[in-house]
């Protein structure tokens, strides 16, 4: 679908009149399942395809299932059962049960409302989705995947290099505010300019490097809390500049390395990203997402955009999913 002609500015939104704050819902038709997906046109895709696989180079951005063991999150982990076909033949089948969002994720459409008013991307409703799993299914989702140039912004790395001695705790709630993230940009060579219509922005904050690393007595007290406490985590600030470059840019799709993408707990609700980007745009948003390796070829290479290839499992009705993600170079 190309782009709307009369595609609205940030300050032109909301879409919908009648409906909540800085939505745009209609934009691209009242049918519509993708919102910001949309974006990504085949002409966009290939272009990106055609610019940044040179070598062939793949790096996986999939955490492990199992890698939220310790501390623990709320959400299930993968459990595997391993059937043994023997003696009838020497084969196996396993079967999975875990939560779609206890590990890397794209959160799709039906994970988040706005709250005040109940209601999801496009105004659909909760009782919509308990109705019919064709609504705000992540089955659309998988039925286009999530594939276009990724911008890379490796933050924690800026960080490091130029405040050595402020110390960085990835499991607080530290608000990374978006003036920090335009310079981490200018410290690759790249401004907001550099950014197009399609691209992927992809954060790095250290959260995974952080959980695979912490000493053992910080682990056992953050399991213990866990238990009853919602873990904190670092992340993006929410903010209307924050907000406005997201729109006025037209990123299709944004992910990072931490819990929640955004500070957890978000305080700035009126700029609440959950709200405004699943419920108001339709944009993805993908968490715990493993950029070590990704960082280290980045560096390697001098390269702060390659070419993503996600595929969202086709769930009809699904909430969330795994993300399958390849970098590619």
């Amino acid at each position: 679908m190309a782009v709307p002609q009369n595609y609205p500015s940030f300050s032109q939104l909301p879409v919908d009149k009648d409906g909540p704050r800085l939505n745009a819902w209609g934009l691209w038709g009242s049918k519509d399942q993708l919102g910001t997906l949309n974006l990504l046109t085949d002409d966009i895709v290939a272009r990106a395809a055609a610019e940044n696989i040179k070598t062939g180079a793949r790096v996986s951005l999939n955490w492990s299932m199992t890698g939220a063991s310790n501390p623990r999150f709320v959400r299930k982990l993968l459990e595997q059962n391993m059937i043994n076909k023997a003696p009838l033949k020497h084969a196996h089948d396993d079967e999975w049960h875990f939560n779609s969002q206890c590990s890397s994720q794209w959160d799709g459409f039906r994970h988040y409302a706005y709250q005040d008013e109940a209601a999801y991307y496009m105004g659909r409703t909760a009782e919509e989705f308990a109705a019919s799993p064709v609504p705000n299914g992540i089955q659309h989702v998988s039925g286009r995947g999530i594939s276009g140039r990724a911008v890379f912004v490796d933050w924690y790395a800026w960080h490091t290099a130029t405040k050595p001695d402020i110390p960085i705790d990835a499991m607080s709630n530290h608000a990374v505010p978006f003036s920090e993230i335009k310079q981490a940009l200018a410290y690759q060579g790249l401004s907001l300019s550099s950014f197009r219509q399609g691209d992927i922005l992809v954060v790095r904050f250290g959260y995974l490097l952080q959980y695979e690393t912490m000493p053992d007595a910080k682990r056992s007290i953050l399991d213990e809390r866990y238990r009853t406490e919602k873990p904190e985590n670092i992340g993006l600030e929410p903010s209307r500049e924050l907000l406005e470059f997201l729109w006025d840019s037209k990123i299709a799709a944004i992910c990072g390395d931490t819990r929640s993408l955004e500070v957890w707990p978000c305080k700035e609700l009126q700029w609440h990203m959950h709200e405004i980007l699943l419920a108001g745009w339709g944009m993805p948003i993908g968490e715990l997402f493993d950029l070590e390796e990704l960082a280290r070829v980045c560096a390697l290479q001098k390269r702060s955009t390659f070419f993503m290839a996600s595929s969202p499992m086709n769930v009809p009705g699904g909430v969330a999913s795994p993300p399958n993600a390849l970098a590619f170079f």
